[in-house]
Protein backbone atom coordinates (compact mmCIF):
# COMPACT_ATOMS: atom_id res chain seq x y z
CA UNK A 1 0.00 0.00 0.00
CA UNK A 2 1.43 3.26 -1.28
CA UNK A 3 1.17 6.71 0.12
CA UNK A 4 -1.15 8.65 -2.04
CA UNK A 5 0.77 11.65 -2.39
CA UNK A 6 4.54 9.80 -2.90
CA UNK A 7 5.51 5.60 -3.30
CA UNK A 8 6.34 5.44 0.38
CA UNK A 9 4.55 2.89 2.42
CA UNK A 10 1.81 4.16 3.65
CA UNK A 11 1.72 3.69 7.65
CA UNK A 12 -2.40 3.93 7.44
CA UNK A 13 -5.22 2.94 4.88
CA UNK A 14 -7.72 5.98 5.37
CA UNK A 15 -6.20 8.30 3.99
CA UNK A 16 -3.80 6.52 2.99
CA UNK A 17 -0.31 8.64 3.85
CA UNK A 18 3.36 7.69 4.27
CA UNK A 19 5.03 8.65 7.67
CA UNK A 20 6.17 11.73 5.60
CA UNK A 21 2.61 12.99 4.56
CA UNK A 22 0.23 11.93 7.80
CA UNK A 23 1.86 14.54 10.32
CA UNK A 24 1.31 16.71 7.62
CA UNK A 25 -2.61 15.81 6.99
CA UNK A 26 -2.97 16.14 10.57
CA UNK A 27 -1.95 19.49 11.57
CA UNK A 28 -3.56 20.88 8.45
CA UNK A 29 -6.60 19.68 9.42
CA UNK A 30 -6.39 21.37 12.83
CA UNK A 31 -5.62 24.40 11.01
CA UNK A 32 -8.74 24.08 8.60
CA UNK A 33 -10.90 23.57 12.23
CA UNK A 34 -9.34 26.97 13.68
CA UNK A 35 -10.08 28.41 9.97
CA UNK A 36 -13.37 26.92 10.01
CA UNK A 37 -14.59 28.56 13.62
CA UNK A 38 -12.46 31.62 13.49
CA UNK A 39 -9.97 30.77 16.44
CA UNK A 40 -7.52 33.33 16.00
CA UNK A 41 -6.63 35.92 18.55
CA UNK A 42 -8.14 33.98 20.75
CA UNK A 43 -6.96 33.44 24.48
CA UNK A 44 -7.74 29.52 25.20
CA UNK A 45 -7.31 27.11 28.63
CA UNK A 46 -6.28 23.76 27.06
CA UNK A 47 -7.54 21.15 29.18
CA UNK A 48 -4.95 18.07 29.69
CA UNK A 49 -5.05 15.17 31.18
CA UNK A 50 -1.93 12.98 30.58
CA UNK A 51 -3.92 11.05 28.13
CA UNK A 52 -3.11 10.92 24.42
CA UNK A 53 -5.82 12.88 22.99
CA UNK A 54 -5.19 16.59 25.37
CA UNK A 55 -1.50 15.37 24.67
CA UNK A 56 -1.53 15.59 21.14
CA UNK A 57 -4.30 18.46 20.63
CA UNK A 58 -1.96 20.63 23.39
CA UNK A 59 0.56 19.94 21.30
CA UNK A 60 -0.73 20.37 17.61
CA UNK A 61 -2.28 24.14 19.21
CA UNK A 62 1.66 24.88 20.21
CA UNK A 63 2.93 24.59 16.94
CA UNK A 64 -0.04 26.90 15.75
CA UNK A 65 -0.49 29.34 17.89
CA UNK A 66 1.84 31.95 15.75
CA UNK A 67 0.02 31.67 13.14
CA UNK A 68 -3.53 32.13 14.88
CA UNK A 69 -1.94 34.11 17.18
CA UNK A 70 -3.37 32.39 19.98
CA UNK A 71 -2.26 32.75 23.89
CA UNK A 72 -2.50 29.56 25.33
CA UNK A 73 -2.51 28.23 29.02
CA UNK A 74 -2.56 24.72 30.39
CA UNK A 75 -5.15 23.27 32.76
CA UNK A 76 -4.72 20.23 34.96
CA UNK A 77 -7.36 18.77 37.18
CA UNK A 78 -6.29 16.02 39.95
CA UNK A 79 -8.70 14.12 40.73
CA UNK A 80 -7.30 12.17 43.46
CA UNK A 81 -7.58 8.86 41.64
CA UNK A 82 -4.40 6.43 43.53
CA UNK A 83 -2.01 6.12 41.37
CA UNK A 84 -3.71 7.07 37.59
CA UNK A 85 -3.65 10.77 38.69
CA UNK A 86 -0.13 11.33 39.86
CA UNK A 87 0.96 9.49 36.69
CA UNK A 88 -1.43 11.69 34.35
CA UNK A 89 -0.61 14.79 36.52
CA UNK A 90 3.75 13.75 35.63
CA UNK A 91 3.02 13.08 32.19
CA UNK A 92 1.28 16.21 31.70
CA UNK A 93 3.99 18.26 33.57
CA UNK A 94 6.60 16.33 30.79
CA UNK A 95 4.34 17.52 28.50
CA UNK A 96 4.15 20.83 28.69
CA UNK A 97 7.56 21.46 29.59
CA UNK A 98 8.40 20.19 26.28
CA UNK A 99 6.36 22.76 24.82
CA UNK A 100 7.98 25.54 27.46
CA UNK A 101 4.71 26.37 29.26
CA UNK A 102 4.09 26.09 32.89
CA UNK A 103 0.71 23.71 34.21
CA UNK A 104 -1.85 25.12 35.66
CA UNK A 105 -2.73 22.22 38.35
CA UNK A 106 -5.77 22.27 40.47
CA UNK A 107 -5.81 19.31 43.06
CA UNK A 108 -9.91 19.16 43.70
CA UNK A 109 -9.02 17.48 47.37
CA UNK A 110 -7.31 20.57 48.14
CA UNK A 111 -9.69 23.48 46.84
CA UNK A 112 -12.85 21.70 47.31
CA UNK A 113 -12.55 19.29 50.28
CA UNK A 114 -13.38 15.66 48.02
CA UNK A 115 -11.67 13.60 45.38
CA UNK A 116 -13.34 11.62 42.53
CA UNK A 117 -12.45 8.04 44.70
CA UNK A 118 -15.28 9.82 47.52
CA UNK A 119 -17.98 9.16 44.76
CA UNK A 120 -19.20 5.48 45.05
CA UNK A 121 -21.82 5.94 42.70
CA UNK A 122 -21.78 6.25 39.17
CA UNK A 123 -18.15 8.10 39.44
CA UNK A 124 -18.10 8.41 36.03
CA UNK A 125 -20.80 10.69 34.93
CA UNK A 126 -19.77 12.74 38.10
CA UNK A 127 -16.11 13.50 36.81
CA UNK A 128 -17.47 15.02 33.65
CA UNK A 129 -19.64 17.50 35.30
CA UNK A 130 -17.30 18.28 37.90
CA UNK A 131 -14.67 19.14 35.13
CA UNK A 132 -16.94 21.33 33.31
CA UNK A 133 -17.84 23.38 36.20
CA UNK A 134 -13.75 23.79 37.26
CA UNK A 135 -12.84 24.71 33.99
CA UNK A 136 -15.61 26.91 33.33
CA UNK A 137 -15.23 29.12 36.37
CA UNK A 138 -11.78 29.03 36.03
CA UNK A 139 -12.02 30.30 32.13
CA UNK A 140 -14.68 32.86 32.92
CA UNK A 141 -12.70 34.19 35.97
CA UNK A 142 -9.72 34.64 34.08
CA UNK A 143 -11.25 35.71 30.86
CA UNK A 144 -10.69 33.12 28.32
CA UNK A 145 -12.70 33.33 25.23
CA UNK A 146 -12.67 29.23 24.70
CA UNK A 147 -11.74 25.82 26.97
CA UNK A 148 -10.34 23.48 24.57
CA UNK A 149 -10.93 19.74 24.81
CA UNK A 150 -9.47 16.59 23.56
CA UNK A 151 -12.45 15.11 22.06
CA UNK A 152 -12.17 12.94 18.87
CA UNK A 153 -14.17 11.70 16.23
CA UNK A 154 -14.80 8.09 17.89
CA UNK A 155 -16.17 9.95 21.54
CA UNK A 156 -18.74 11.91 19.55
CA UNK A 157 -20.34 9.09 18.02
CA UNK A 158 -20.31 7.26 21.25
CA UNK A 159 -22.02 10.06 22.29
CA UNK A 160 -24.60 10.29 19.28
CA UNK A 161 -25.33 6.45 19.22
CA UNK A 162 -25.88 6.13 23.70
CA UNK A 163 -28.07 9.22 23.07
CA UNK A 164 -30.32 7.49 20.42
CA UNK A 165 -30.51 4.39 22.36
CA UNK A 166 -31.73 5.83 25.59
CA UNK A 167 -33.81 8.28 23.60
CA UNK A 168 -32.33 11.37 24.90
CA UNK A 169 -32.82 13.73 21.13
CA UNK A 170 -32.76 16.69 22.83
CA UNK A 171 -29.06 16.00 24.07
CA UNK A 172 -28.09 15.54 20.34
CA UNK A 173 -28.61 19.29 20.42
CA UNK A 174 -25.15 19.57 22.21
CA UNK A 175 -23.09 17.67 19.94
CA UNK A 176 -20.93 19.70 17.69
CA UNK A 177 -17.56 20.81 17.51
CA UNK A 178 -18.17 23.95 18.99
CA UNK A 179 -20.40 25.77 21.81
CA UNK A 180 -20.17 29.81 22.01
CA UNK A 181 -18.92 31.78 24.38
CA UNK A 182 -21.70 33.78 26.77
CA UNK A 183 -20.01 36.08 29.24
CA UNK A 184 -23.49 37.69 30.71
CA UNK A 185 -24.48 34.11 31.32
CA UNK A 186 -20.67 33.27 32.73
CA UNK A 187 -20.75 30.59 30.13
CA UNK A 188 -17.32 30.00 28.27
CA UNK A 189 -17.76 28.07 24.73
CA UNK A 190 -15.83 24.78 24.54
CA UNK A 191 -13.98 23.54 21.01
CA UNK A 192 -12.86 20.07 20.11
CA UNK A 193 -10.31 20.47 17.51
CA UNK A 194 -10.08 16.60 17.23
CA UNK A 195 -13.76 16.64 16.39
CA UNK A 196 -12.92 14.89 12.63
CA UNK A 197 -9.91 12.82 13.91
CA UNK A 198 -10.27 9.29 14.88
CA UNK A 199 -8.38 7.83 17.95
CA UNK A 200 -6.47 6.01 15.07
CA UNK A 201 -5.49 8.91 13.24
CA UNK A 202 -4.37 10.47 16.84
CA UNK A 203 -2.72 7.54 18.56
CA UNK A 204 -0.50 7.60 15.23
CA UNK A 205 0.37 11.07 15.78
CA UNK A 206 1.26 11.08 19.01
CA UNK A 207 3.82 7.56 18.35
CA UNK A 208 5.43 9.46 15.51
CA UNK A 209 6.26 13.07 17.06
CA UNK A 210 7.18 10.69 20.64
CA UNK A 211 5.03 12.23 22.37
CA UNK A 212 4.56 10.70 25.85
CA UNK A 213 1.06 9.79 27.64
CA UNK A 214 -0.61 7.94 29.58
CA UNK A 215 -1.01 4.06 28.14
CA UNK A 216 -3.75 2.68 30.28
CA UNK A 217 -7.42 3.85 31.27
CA UNK A 218 -8.86 5.35 34.15
CA UNK A 219 -9.83 2.47 36.57
CA UNK A 220 -13.43 4.22 37.00
CA UNK A 221 -13.96 3.78 33.62
CA UNK A 222 -13.06 0.06 33.19
CA UNK A 223 -16.74 -1.37 33.11
CA UNK A 224 -18.39 2.33 31.31
CA UNK A 225 -20.47 2.23 28.61
CA UNK A 226 -18.53 4.16 26.84
CA UNK A 227 -15.69 1.58 26.36
CA UNK A 228 -17.78 -1.57 25.98
CA UNK A 229 -18.99 0.65 23.13
CA UNK A 230 -15.58 1.24 21.49
CA UNK A 231 -14.43 -2.25 22.25
CA UNK A 232 -17.56 -3.68 20.38
CA UNK A 233 -18.94 -1.86 17.64
CA UNK A 234 -16.40 -1.30 14.27
CA UNK A 235 -16.79 1.32 11.64
CA UNK A 236 -14.44 3.07 9.15
CA UNK A 237 -13.19 6.26 9.58
CA UNK A 238 -15.53 7.51 6.34
CA UNK A 239 -18.66 6.19 8.68
CA UNK A 240 -17.33 7.81 11.52
CA UNK A 241 -17.41 11.02 9.48
CA UNK A 242 -20.64 9.90 7.95
CA UNK A 243 -22.77 9.23 11.07
CA UNK A 244 -21.93 13.06 12.59
CA UNK A 245 -21.81 14.99 9.31
CA UNK A 246 -25.36 13.86 9.56
CA UNK A 247 -26.47 14.55 13.04
CA UNK A 248 -25.09 18.24 12.33
CA UNK A 249 -27.43 18.74 9.44
CA UNK A 250 -30.00 16.85 11.06
CA UNK A 251 -29.63 19.08 14.36
CA UNK A 252 -30.88 22.43 11.77
CA UNK A 253 -34.37 21.09 11.29
CA UNK A 254 -34.58 20.03 15.46
CA UNK A 255 -36.35 22.80 17.83
CA UNK A 256 -34.29 24.56 19.61
CA UNK A 257 -33.53 23.43 22.97
CA UNK A 258 -35.07 25.15 25.48
CA UNK A 259 -32.84 25.57 28.80
CA UNK A 260 -34.19 28.09 31.20
CA UNK A 261 -30.41 28.89 33.15
CA UNK A 262 -30.27 30.14 36.64
CA UNK A 263 -27.15 31.29 38.83
CA UNK A 264 -26.86 28.95 41.43
CA UNK A 265 -27.52 30.53 44.75
CA UNK A 266 -24.21 29.04 46.40
CA UNK A 267 -21.99 29.95 43.47
CA UNK A 268 -22.93 31.97 41.31
CA UNK A 269 -22.69 30.05 38.14
CA UNK A 270 -24.92 28.70 35.54
CA UNK A 271 -27.63 26.18 36.57
CA UNK A 272 -30.88 24.69 35.69
CA UNK A 273 -32.34 24.97 39.19
CA UNK A 274 -31.60 26.64 42.65
CA UNK A 275 -28.70 25.15 42.94
CA UNK A 276 -25.81 23.40 40.97
CA UNK A 277 -25.03 19.68 40.63
CA UNK A 278 -21.63 20.45 41.66
CA UNK A 279 -22.80 22.88 44.59
CA UNK A 280 -24.62 19.94 45.57
CA UNK A 281 -22.27 17.48 45.05
CA UNK A 282 -19.77 19.20 47.45
CA UNK A 283 -22.37 19.94 50.25
CA UNK A 284 -23.36 15.92 50.31
CA UNK A 285 -20.01 14.65 50.45
CA UNK A 286 -18.76 16.98 53.34
CA UNK A 287 -22.00 15.35 55.69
Amino acid sequence: MKCQHCRKKAIIKSPRLCEDHFPEYFERKIGKFLDKFKIKNKKILVSISGGKDSVVVSYVLSKLKEKYNLQIEYFFIDLGIPIFSEKSKEISLEVTKKLNNELIIYNLEKEDGFTIMDIKYKPCSYCGMIRRYILNKYAYENNFDYVVLGHNLDDEVFFLFNNMFNKNISQLQRTGPLTLTIKEKKLIGRIKPLYFLTEEEILLYAKLNSLPYIGCACPNSLKSTQRKFKTNIEFSRDQKLNIVYTILEVKKYLPEEKVELKFCQNCGYPTTSDTCKFCKTKERLRR
